[in-house]
């Protein structure tokens, strides 16, 4: 009877780890606002709107009234970034997105704004209550993280270690949802 409760926890514990990464974006209207802090300070991200099926967010460093442009992002549907446009109007794409919020192994390429393509390689796993990353390239581990998330998929707090030489981890968190 104790196999048959283990083998049954197991199988419910499975099950909660594959829950639905994506983050619904389309669920967020313009002038959407999320704000996420870390040591560094605050970034705020306001849903744009769309261009055809892609979802546009402007980035700003801070908060508020003195809060400085940073660039702008677009993603897919279910969340993963397809473009990336820095303050100074550099863009970065990936092609065919970035696979933030695709479980498994996920191939990409990064097109730098010089144009440079350097292959890339995602894996995401599904954790109870978000996700868990690490992202490798030309040398090596790039980046790695966790991220928790609420219902709708919308980040809620987190790290992320942004290669081998960053001993220390970024943690972040979720301060602002305000929806539209």
């Amino acid at each position: 009877m104790r196999a048959i409760f283990a083998a049954l926890a197991l199988v419910f514990m499975a099950s909660l780890a594959q829950a639905d990464i994506a983050w619904k974006v389309d669920r967020m209207g313009a002038g959407s606002m999320l704000v996420m802090k870390d040591r560094a300070g605050a970034l705020t991200h306001i849903k744009r709107g769309t261009e055809g099926a892609l979802h546009v967010f402007d980035v700003y460093a801070g908060q508020g009234a003195r809060a400085q442009f940073a660039g702008s992002y677009k993603t897919n549907a279910k969340g993963d970034v397809v473009e990336t446009i820095a303050f100074d109007g550099a863009v970065t794409r990936f092609v065919p997105h970035r696979c933030n919020r695709t479980v498994g192994e996920c191939k990409f390429t990064m097109v730098h704004p010089d144009g440079f393509h350097e292959p890339r390689v995602r894996v995401t796993h599904a954790i109870r209550g978000g996700l868990e990353y690490r992202e490798y390239g030309l040398d090596g581990l790039m980046t790695e993280g966790q991220m928790m998330v609420d219902k709708d998929g919308t980040a809620k707090d987190g790290w992320q270690r942004d290669d081998k030489k960053d001993e220390q981890k970024q943690r972040t968190k979720r301060v602002l949802l305000a929806l539209k």
